[in-house]
Parts: C-alpha cells; sequence; structure tokens
C-alpha cells in the first residue's frame, strides 16, 4: 500500500512538527512564529502527499488564503481576544481544507452534517494512537536486505528513547558526584523532560493525524450522505397568519423608529430619557428580535408544506417583507449603538456586536436570495460570509479604532476612561503617544494625572516586552510600541 510506504516519512514528518512547536511556542509569546509553524504544517501537508497532487481537489487550496491571512494576524497586530479565537480557529480551517482538499469527507461543507466529518478527523487519530510506535519497533527489529536505508530512523528512535534515560541518569549522577554535578550545573532536567513530553505529544497527534488522513484518502469512497430530504410538517396557513401578525407589529415600530430615533431631536421624548438613554434602550432586545426573524425565516422555507402554490407565494411575499422590516430593525440597533458609543464611549464589547449586526445583515440579503432560489447554497454562504467579515475585522485594527475614538472623545467632552484604555493591546500604544503629546505640557491638573497614567502604563509595558525578546514572540505591533515607550523612558 501506498501508506506503508509514507509511514517512515511520516515519522520524520510527525518529529520536524513536534521540535518546531516545542521551538516555536514551549515559554514563548506568540508573533511570527506562529506564522512560519503554519507555512511548515501546509509544506508537511504537501510532503505527505508527493506523487498524488494530481488526485487532490484544488478547488479547495483556496481555503490556504484565509488560513494565511488569519495567521499573518499574529504578527501584525496584538490584540488579546482576537488572538486566543484565531488560535482555534485556525487548526480547524486547517483541518476544513485537509479534508476537502483529500476529498475524504463524506458530506459537503455545505451540509450541516460536514461538522461530524470535521470532528471525526479531530479525533479519530487517538485511535491510531499506537501506530507510531509499532512502526518504530519494526524498524527496530528489521533485518532485511534494505535495512541500511533505515539507519536515520533507526537513530531518531536511538534519540527518542536516551533523552529521558539521559535525563534521569545525569540528575542522579549528579546528587552523586558534587564534580559532575558542577560539569552539568545548568542544566534544568525537568525542563528537559517537559520539552519532551510537548515534543512527543505533538509528534505522535501528527503521525497518527496523517496516517489516518492518507489511509481516508486511499481508500475514500466516491459515495455520500446525499441531499437532506427535511420533512415538510408546518402548516401553510399557520406559518402565513403567524407572518401577517408579525409584520404587521414590526410596520407600527418602524414608523416609531423613523420618527423618534432617526428623527432626533426634532420630536420630543419622555422627559425622562435623554436621547442617549434612549438610543441605548433596546438595543440588544432589537438585536436579539432580529435572530428570531432569521429563526422564523430559515424554519419557514425549510419545514412549510409546499402543496398550495398561492398560499406559498403569499409566504415568500411575507418573509420578504419580514426581511425588510428586519433591516430596519438592524438599523435601529446599529444607530442606537453608535448614538450610545458617542455619549459613553468605544468598547470591544460593542465593536464586536455591531460587527455581528453586520453579518447579520449580510445574512438576511442571502436568505431573501434564497426565498425566492431555494437551490442556493445557504450553509456554504452563511460560512463564507461570517469568514469574510471575521477576517475583515482582524484587520480593522479594533484596539486603533477604541483607543482612536475614545481620544478624539476626550479632546471634545473631556471625558475618557484611563483604566480602559490601558487595557488594550501594543496596538493602542500608538494613540496613546498621540495622547501624552497632547496633555504633557498642561498646566491642568487632571491632564497632569492623564499624563502620569500614561508614563506609569508605559513602564508597565516596557517590563512586558524586555520579557519578548525571542525571535519567535517578534511581532510588528509591539515592535512599534517597544519602539514609542522607549523613546519616553529615555
Amino acid at each position: 500500500m501506498e501508506l506503508e510506504h509514507k509511514k517512515y516519512w511520516l515519522l520524520f514528518y510527525g518529529l520536524i512538527i513536534g521540535v518546531s512547536f516545542d521551538i516555536f511556542f514551549y515559554d514563548k509569546t506568540l508573533g511570527i512564529s506562529y506564522l512560519v509553524f503554519i507555512v511548515l504544517i501546509l509544506l508537511i501537508f504537501l510532503g505527505s502527499f508527493r506523487g498524488s497532487l494530481r488526485k487532490l481537489n484544488n478547488l479547495m487550496w483556496l481555503f490556504i488564503v484565509p488560513i494565511l491571512l488569519l495567521t499573518v494576524t499574529f504578527f501584525i497586530y496584538s490584540n488579546q481576544i482576537l488572538r486566543i479565537l484565531n488560535y482555534l480557529i485556525v487548526p480547524i480551517l486547517i483541518i476544513m481544507f485537509s479534508s476537502l482538499v483529500t476529498e475524504v469527507n463524506k458530506s459537503d461543507w455545505s451540509d450541516i452534517r460536514f461538522i461530524g466529518d470535521i470532528t471525526k478527523r479531530i479525533f479519530v487519530p487517538f485511535g491510531f494512537i499506537h501506530k507510531p510506535f509499532l512502526t518504530l519497533f519494526r524498524i527496530n527489529v528489521y533485518g532485511g536486505k534494505d535495512s541500511k536505508s533505515r539507519v536515520l530512523p533507526k537513530v531518531f528512535l536511538g534519540i527518542l528513547i536516551s533523552v529521558p534515560i539521559l535525563a534521569i541518569i545525569i540528575w542522579l549522577l549528579s546528587s552523586a558526584d558534587i564534580v559532575f554535578k558542577n560539569l552539568f550545573l545548568n542544566i534544568n532536567i525537568s525542563k528537559i523532560i517537559k520539552h519532551f513530553f510537548v515534543i512527543i505529544t505533538v509528534s505522535v497527534y501528527t503521525i497518527c493525524f496523517l496516517w489516518v488522513l492518507i489511509k481516508a484518502f486511499n481508500e475514500r469512497q466516491r459515495s455520500t450522505y446525499g441531499e437532506i430530504k427535511w420533512k415538510l410538517f408546518f402548516d401553510p396557513v399557520i406559518l402565513l397568519t403567524l407572518l401577517v401578525l408579525i409584520n404587521a407589529i414590526y410596520a407600527v415600530f418602524s414608523i416609531i423608529q423613523f420618527a423618534y430615533l432617526f428623527g432626533g431631536s426634532s420630536f420630543v421624548l419622555p422627559s425622562s430619557y435623554t436621547y442617549a438613554e434612549y438610543a441605548r434602550r433596546g438595543f440588544f432586545e432589537l438585536v436579539i428580535v432580529s435572530v428570531i426573524n432569521f429563526g422564523i425565516l430559515l424554519f419557514g422555507i425549510t419545514f412549510v408544506k409546499k402543496d398550495n402554490k398561492r398560499i406559498f407565494a403569499a409566504i415568500k411575499a411575507f418573509l420578504t417583507l419580514l426581511v425588510i422590516f428586519t433591516f430596519i430593525l438592524l438599523v435601529s440597533a446599529f444607530y442606537r449603538m453608535l448614538v450610545y458609543e458617542q455619549a459613553y464611549g468605544f468598547t470591544y464589547l460593542r465593536i464586536f456586536v455591531q460587527t455581528f449586526m453586520i453579518m447579520l445583515f449580510f445574512f438576511f440579503i442571502i436568505n431573501i436570495i434564497y426565498i425566492w432560489y431555494p437551490n442556493l447554497p445557504i450553509i456554504k454562504s452563511y460560512f463564507i460570509i461570517s469568514l469574510a467579515i471575521y477576517i475583515i475585522m482582524n484587520f480593522a485594527n479594533v484596539d486603533v479604532i477604541i483607543a482612536k475614538s475614545n481620544i478624539n472623545r476626550y479632546f471634545e467632552t473631556g471625558q475618557i476612561d484611563m483604566v480602559y484604555l490601558k487595557g488594550l493591546s501594543y496596538d493602542a500604544v500608538p494613540e496613546m503617544q498621540r495622547l501624552l503629546i497632547s496633555v504633557k505640557n498642561s498646566s491642568d491638573s487632571e491632564e497632569k494625572q492623564i499624563a502620569g497614567e500614561i508614563i506609569e502604563y508605559f513602564n508597565e509595558r516596557k517590563l512586558d516586552l524586555e520579557d519578548q525578546k525571542s525571535w519567535q514572540s517578534f511581532n510588528i505591533s509591539r515592535y512599534k510600541a517597544e519602539k514609542i515607550i522607549d523613546k519616553y523612558m529615555e
């Protein structure tokens, strides 16, 4: 079998990934190393399928684009929330890519059951955890004609066995002889064991993952689960009645929005509310209502009976009207948040929720197309839109948006939350410098306090930066911040 010929290479590839993972990430901050590591994984993937590249799905190589775009953010930006999300999302995209490009998935990625294929790719390798050790054992006992060609794997096996044994022996001998201990005084035995454990764990999983993937690739079958046939059980008259009533309520609400919210101060509000408080009140409720509408629309299209063409045509018309009213809800919620941000400032949560609303807006555009064109691959469309918006958000530099907007708001209103500002990532340091320049020579006591807080913040950041000097942790955002901070520390 082809897998039998590749299994020794898989041991080598797994060891490369394991050692690289240890060098790049063990006790180090993520930086350029993550980009290098992901590129290395993609090269290992190519090496694992050398000779079979023509059998791969060439169209699915496009998945490399979002993978690399999200990976490069570790090199450019420092936003901790997005870094954590990307640390989880990038591996999932790589697993999706490996499944789709080798065509080992049973269901298309427009099918919700594709999630099961991805889950299988993650956990099935654990069932083959013995394979690397069996292969190493066969190398050790093999005495055939081609044994000379397997000297290198045997050397690797010898090294793997030697490292933990040598660590224990050196520790015992150091305890027995003071001269010997002085010779190996700077060797941290526990650290060696930890590195060894990391390398072995990552290497074995990588080998098993590639083993299972190639095995499935060689044995793949073209049959799939087939298209999902949903049972049509919902009565169209009930749905039509529901849509008429809901749309009537939304029509009244839309009139109020145009009169009081978008009309601004030209209309009289209840005496207990300021305009900003009125704009803030109900924001999250509107988002939840929009999500409910999203569910109603998908449920109606998917499960309603389509026997009566006239009634179903009326349903599609009212579903379209529901989408239009939902657009108004989303615009109202988005505008409310803008007004509230102008009054109270910007935060991660507010910007992320606004991004979520933009994503919902595009989802409803897809939905209105799906109402009249049911053959649209809706799940695939959702995925592409979500990924595109998420990538844009990564490159929008959220920390700079927050810092710049809040500092501009300070210049206009004299109000600023320094605690929140100091909690932003290194991306915000240039904006902090802009604020410092404007207040450092001021005679105002409040502005002097702000300048002092920024200098104190720079001191704290300088200590953090001194702990991240390795090349693996290099990051453009941190580099720029370090240059700015060093200038003021001098």
